[in-house]
Order: C-alpha cells, then structure tokens, then sequence
C-alpha cells in the first residue's frame, strides 16, 4: 500500500499562535518539532515524499531536504491550510503515479506507524477515503485515492481536507487517542508534548 502513496506533509503555516520563532523549529527533546512530524514511515518505501513550505521558510526546508522531502513552495501561506493542500496536491497529482496521497501536518509530531497502517488498512478493505478522529473530531493525518486529487487541488480556506471527505460516500474513520494527534500551536503546547515524551 504504501509504496503506491505519496507523503503530502503541510508544512507552510505561519505559527502565528507561538510567539517568537517558529514553532515547526522549535526544540522538542532534542529535535525539532517538525523533524517528528515527518519522521513518519520513515523506515517505509513510499511513492515520494513531498513537503510545502512558504518562499521565506528556509529552515524548514533544509530540514525537510535533509530527510528526504521533495519541497513545493507556497507563495501565500496567510490563505490558510486548504491553499498549501491544494498547492501539494496539485504536485502529487501531475509530478507522481501514486495512487493514494497521506495528508501529515508538520506541527504533528506525535502520529504514529501503527497508526498510519490502521488508515491504510482502512483503504485496503474498500474506503475511498480515510480520515483520522478523536473525540468526535475529524483530523489529518487522511489518506485518500487519486480519484479524489482534482477535488483536492480545488480546496479553498482552513477546512482542509474535511470538506472534500465528508462528501465521498465511501469514506472510513479511525479512531485515535488525543495525545497522538496533538498538534503544537503555541508554547504551552509545547510545553505539555515535552512533559508527554519526558512523563
């Protein structure tokens, strides 16, 4: 399955809720936050691995580089996070002949492998597309087939991917805990993922 699905990991916000710096290079015991974040499968063989990240976002780029991402560059973050998904999918749909695109966030670094083999098995079993829940809440990481890339490459605004998802009728949801899908926002956040690596 995985050899077949290209990694899209959005990672062009604007960390506007951190504070000073940028919350994606923030240390989080010893790494940067977004290295954990797109450190998933990355023991797997995956179609491609591709990152967006905004024209002024060169740390992250460098990193993202360092651990094998191709870099697509989003020219206006400020839209939101459904302009750096269409700009990926986009990438994914005409520089690749994956079939299924992973959606990650780069402020995400928690997500597990066991966890993104339960959204694959998902599609395995005949979903069309998979999305991630807790506590009643729809959330990336999302897996989804090709046939619904152009759908993605049209999305507009900070829905995201939900808004493509909750309109395919062979759609799957699995369930995971809070903490693995905790996304780092600002420095309390950070503060608490320290204390979750650290007990």
């Amino acid at each position: 399955m995985f050899d077949r699905t290209a990694i899209l990991l959005l990672a062009s916000g604007l960390s506007s809720r951190f504070g000073a710096g940028d919350k994606l290079m923030a240390d989080l015991d010893g790494r940067p936050v977004l290295a954990r974040a797109a450190g998933a499968l990355a023991n797997r063989s995956v179609a491609k691995r591709v990152a967006v990240v905004g024209t002024d976002q060169s740390a992250r780029r460098t990193c993202l580089e360092a651990l094998g991402f191709e870099i697509v560059l989003n020219p206006a973050p400020e839209d939101g996070q459904g302009n750096s998904l269409a700009i990926g999918s986009q990438y994914v749909r005409d520089a690749t002949d994956a079939d299924n695109a992973l959606i990650l966030l780069g402020d995400m670094p928690f997500v597990t492998d066991t966890h993104l083999e339960g959204l694959a098995e998902a599609l395995s079993q005949g979903a069309s597309a998979v999305m991630s829940e807790t506590g009643g809440r729809l959330s990336p990481p999302a897996l989804f087939r090709r046939d619904h890339f152009d759908k993605l490459v049209a999305v507009t605004g900070d829905r995201g991917a939900r808004q493509i998802f909750e309109n395919i009728p062979m759609r799957r949801v699995v369930a995971a805990a809070p903490d693995l899908l905790m996304d780092i926002d600002c420095g309390l956040d950070l503060q608490r993922a320290e204390e979750l690596l650290n007990g």
